[in-house]
Order: C-alpha cells, then sequence, then structure tokens
C-alpha cells in the first residue's frame, strides 16, 4: 500500500481507468489510497463510482468511499464491514489499520457508535504496540487515524477524551505535508470545546482555524459543518442577537455530517430557551426519523434529553414520563432533563437521584459545571422554599457571565427573584443588566392536599357525579362539594377535567395511592 507519491498515484490510476478494467481500478486505487485520497479526491471518488457492486462489496475500503454508502447507511443499508481472522492474519499493518480506520468510520456512519469506539480503541492499540510503516513517514496518514478516534469519542460523548486525540492530530497535522490538516482538526477540537461549554476556548480555537489554508474538497464539508456548528453552540449558550442567522448555516436535520446531532442540540436548545417547545418536538422528531438508533450515543442522549424537555414544554406529561421510566443509562444531557421535569413536578425524589448521577460524573466541563450548579439551586428552592446565600452568590457570580446566559434562561422565574431578594442593590442592577432580556417559566409548586381531597381527587375518573361520589364515601352531597371546592382552589382549576390533568402533571394519582 503506497501512502506517498500524488503525481504517480495519479498517473498509474489514470492508466487503469484507461485499461477498462475494474479489478485493475480496484487494486491501483486501494494500493494509492493515501495520496489519491488526499491529492486527487476527486479522480479518487470518480473511479470509485466507475466500479460494480461485486467489486465493492470485496474491498471495503472502497465501499466507504463510494457516496450512495453513507446515504444508505443511515436507513435501508447499514455499512458494517467485518473480516476474518483468516484474511486479517495475510494483511499487512499498513493494510489492518486502514481496514480498521474503515470499520470506525463505516459502524459510526450505520449508527453503531459502540461499535465504532471498540474499532477506535483497537486502532489506538494498534498505533501504540504495532509496527507500521506509514506511520512513521511524515506525509503518512498517523494525524488522521488520531483524528477520526478523537471524532468517534465525541460521538460517544467523551469530549475530554477526545480533546486529547486531537491535540495529537493538530500536532502531527502540523509536521504533514497536507496544507487542510491543521484546520480540519481544529475545527472538530473547536466543536469538542463548545460541547463542553468552554466558550472562550472554541472561540480562540474557531479564530486559529479561519487563520489556516482553506480546506481541500476531500475534507472540505467537515470543516464547514464542525465551524458552524460550534459557531452556533457558541451562539446560542450566549444568546446573542444574530443566533438565528448562526442556526440557519447549520445542516438539516436529515443531515448525514457527523456533527448532526449537535446541530439539533443547538436548534433545540435555542428554541426551548425561547419558550418555543412545540417547534423544539417538531425539530427532534425529524432528526430522529431520519437516522438509525444510536443507542448509548452522544445523538441518543441529545435525542432524549430534548425529547423529554420538549414533551414536558407542551404539556403531554404523561409521555414524558414514560420516557424517563423508559431510560436504563441515561447520558448526562438526559439526566439533566429527568432533573428538569421532575423539578418542575416538584418530585424532588426523582430530581435528587438524577442529580446525585450528574455529580458522579468525572468528565464535566465548565458549561456542565455551570449546569449542575444551577440545577442543584433549583432543587434547593423547590424543597425548602428559600436559597442559601452561599448559593445566590455562586448564580449572582454566573449571572454576570455572558455564556451562562441560555441556563440562566432555562431556569423558573421564582428561582431568579429569589436569587434578586438576596442581592445588594448594586448586585441587582448588575445582574439584571447581565440577565436582560431572558423569559423564564414560572413553576407550579406540587399542591400538598389533605386525605379526604386526595380521596375526592382519586374519584373523579370514577364517578361521574357529585351524587355518585357522596354515595361512595357515605357521606353527603354538600360534603362532597366542599372538597371538590378545596381541591380546585389548590390546584389552581374550576373543572374535573383540569383537575385530573394538573394531577396527572404532578403524580397527585400515585402519590395517593403510597
Amino acid at each position: 500500500m503506497n501512502f506517498h507519491d500524488s503525481a504517480k498515484a495519479e498517473q498509474e490510476l489514470l492508466r487503469a481507468i484507461a485499461s477498462g478494467n475494474v479489478e485493475s481500478i480496484a487494486r491501483t486505487t486501494v494500493d494509492n489510497i493515501w495520496p489519491l485520497f488526499n491529492s486527487h479526491f476527486e479522480l479518487l471518488r470518480s473511479a470509485v463510482e466507475s466500479l460494480p457492486n461485486s467489486v465493492l462489496d470485496r474491498r471495503p475500503i472502497l465501499r466507504a468511499l463510494h457516496p450512495m454508502t453513507p446515504v444508505l447507511a443511515r436507513t435501508t443499508r447499514p455499512f458494517k464491514p467485518l473480516m476474518s481472522p483468516d484474511e486479517a492474519r495475510i494483511m499487512t499493518p499498513d493494510e489492518l489499520d486502514v481496514l480498521t480506520l474503515v470499520q470506525i468510520i463505516a459502524f459510526r456512519a450505520s449508527g453503531d457508535v459502540a461499535a465504532s469506539l471498540i474499532y477506535a480503541r483497537r486502532l489506538e492499540d494498534r498505533i501504540a504496540f504495532t509496527k507500521g510503516n506509514s506511520r512513521d513517514r511524515i506525509d503518512g496518514p498517523l494525524w488522521f487515524y488520531h483524528y477520526q478516534i478523537g471524532s468517534t469519542l465525541l460521538a460517544a460523548g467523551e469530549s475530554s477524551r477526545a480533546l486529547l486525540q486531537f491535540t495529537i492530530a493538530r500536532e502531527l497535522g502540523r509536521l504533514s505535508l497536507q496544507e487542510d490538516a491543521e484546520r480540519l482538526v481544529l475545527a472538530r477540537t473547536a466543536l469538542a470545546y463548545a460541547v463542553r461549554g468552554s466558550l472562550s476556548d472554541a472561540e480562540t480555537t474557531l479564530a486559529e482555524a479561519a487563520l489556516q489554508p482553506q480546506s481541500t474538497i476531500a475534507h472540505r464539508e467537515s470543516s464547514i459543518t464542525a465551524e458552524r456548528t460550534a459557531a452556533a453552540l457558541i451562539g446560542v449558550e450566549r444568546m446573542v442577537s444574530n443566533v438565528d442567522e448562526l442556526l440557519s448555516n447549520l445542516e438539516p436535520y436529515d443531515s448525514i455530517a457527523m456533527s448532526w446531532p449537535l446541530a439539533l442540540l443547538v436548534r433545540a436548545r435555542s428554541l426551548l430557551a425561547r419558550l418555543r417547545p412545540d417547534e423544539a418536538l417538531e425539530a427532534v422528531c425529524l432528526a430522529r426519523d431520519a437516522h438509525p438508533p444510536q443507542h448509548g450515543s452522544f445523538a441518543s442522549d441529545v435525542i432524549s434529553s430534548v425529547y423529554l424537555e420538549a414533551l414536558w414544554g407542551v404539556g403531554d406529561a404523561t409521555t414524558a414520563q414514560n420516557v424517563i421510566e423508559a431510560q436504563t443509562k441515561p447520558g448526562m444531557l438526559t439526566l439533566s432533563a429527568i432533573v428538569r421535569v421532575s423539578l418542575h413536578q416538584s418530585r424532588t425524589d426523582l430530581a435528587s437521584s438524577a442529580l446525585r448521577r450528574l455529580e458522579q460524573s468525572r468528565n464535566l466541563g465548565p458549561g456542565q459545571h455551570a449546569n449542575l450548579l444551577l440545577l442543584s439551586a433549583w432543587h434547593e428552592m423547590v424543597q425548602s422554599g428559600t436559597l442559601h446565600s452561599a448559593t445566590v452568590r455562586q448564580i449572582w457570580r454566573l449571572g454576570l457571565r455572558e455564556d451562562s446566559r441560555r441556563l440562566l434562561a432555562t431556569m423558573p422565574a421564582q428561582l431568579i427573584e429569589l436569587t434578586r431578594e438576596g442581592l445588594s442593590a448594586d448586585e441587582v442592577a448588575a445582574f439584571d443588566q447581565a440577565t436582560e432580556g431572558l423569559a423564564h417559566v414560572d413553576v407550579q409548586r406540587r399542591p400538598v392536599l389533605t386525605g379526604s381531597e386526595l380521596r375526592v381527587l382519586n374519584a373523579l375518573p370514577v364517578h361521574a357525579t357529585t351524587a355518585d361520589m357522596a354515595m361512595s364515601f357515605h357521606v353527603s352531597p354538600n360534603t362532597i362539594k366542599s372538597q371538590l371546592s378545596s381541591l380546585y382552589r389548590k390546584l389552581g382549576c374550576s373543572t374535573r377535567d383540569e383537575a385530573v390533568a394538573i394531577a396527572s402533571r404532578f403524580h397527585l394519582f400515585a402519590h395517593a395511592a403510597e
């Protein structure tokens, strides 16, 4: 396998194409894959497109390069290339490296991020413990291996480990003869920083990327989508005035780009922060239906969390609760959503459990730490009705940071007001100026009902009339009317249907059964 001399690689492929022999074209392409990929991508793609399926199926690396493969992989034809031990034994170390790289990309594109992660770790081990001639070359693919390992870690939600791989890839890219290697890596690095909430680092990295040469055609789409998504993440977290313009630059919901879950996250965060949950629900449903399930991945965490928060936002408490109960190994985003929905319901037991799991995470970035702090403050407010002075100071400091504007926008109005009550006049003025323009949701506290009120509440779905309830409980109709009046007052409603809906949202029926 030839990893250098792009001019020679081009000449050999052109001769093979002129011969018309598909086996010769395939063999020449595979033998010169790296220089062709970097320097003659359009010629490489044209050669691959000319090959019949029978030839492509025997060469996974060529199948991976066919433009139809990623499109079909997300729907009807997952691409998961495997290799028998006997076949692997006759391959050179360089050939095995490339095959493992193809498996990383193919399984990731097909929605199997867990398997892609296994192959990424396998390639990482090969780099560390197995000699490979191409890896020692300055014009070799080692930087690209680390870049793809980091990309898979990012797709799996392991952003801190992804950053380490991107750091290695960038240093190797600087040394390589490929002029756009550094820009490609910087784009994904900025994305990883933005996901972690390290917005200043993401911003600095984007600025560094902009100073690099434009990406070549082989890497242009990956570089552009990563840079645009990182910029949009920064803008949404800071809730900048041109956020809609940033969002318009993102790929559509059915994109096959690796960054599609992040594009969904950016859009949904913006919509939820601006109190537009119905649009966020539509966005997550469209994105979910356009891609294969990616269990255990960052994509599945994004989908579950957005779906849960949007459902609650549109008032579908029953489905939201079903989503919570269906979670077996929720990611950090989903755990945060569970805390939010539980606190809206005043379910402090569920919120406490999810908060503990968030606190145990060892890889929280700055934005995730800020989110945890605010959720813990909300939990404190629901439990005690007030905020400790230390909590007020923490929220105030967060409020003065532009990076926390979206997070503060997702907090209930009651929490913001309690924070203001604990500040001095000068601090209130600074806090109000920093949080100006943010819309907050009023949170209804879970009603505390007496035993008789709970009994009447549970009877509402069963008995059609007040007389039926009175007969069942062996009391007078006036007694039932009095208890209903008290129940409606506490629930803030005036009809039976409204009372049942509100009680369901706060899980008062389940509470009564306990």
